[in-house]
């Protein structure tokens, strides 16, 4: 699982302001892949139309399995988002 690609399409809606996403262990395909995105100002998430969009470029395999709605998106102290932390963020 690639997140850039995934990042990128969620990221080109104009109702997310910022993508975030990362794959976890997962029984079935080895790996799966979860989002998070921050809404952009008046916007709600419509999960469905993402996973359509994702679903369309990169791919059916990239389709998150989750998206969730989220207030920020954690930042390392290296600047880059943290990649563990999805269980310490606010969820929406």
């Amino acid at each position: 699982m690639y997140a850039g690609p995934i990042e990128l399409v969620l990221a080109a809606d104009p109702t997310v302001a910022e993508a975030y996403v990362v794959g976890r262990p997962d029984d079935v395909s080895g790996e799966a892949v979860h989002a998070y995105v921050v809404p952009a100002a008046g916007h709600d998430i419509d999960a469905g139309r993402l996973r359509a969009m994702v679903a369309e470029a990169p791919g059916r395999p990239s389709v998150p399995q989750t998206i969730q709605s989220i207030e920020r998106v954690p930042m390392a102290s290296s600047g880059k988002p943290d990649k563990r932390a999805p269980a310490r963020m606010t969820i929406r």
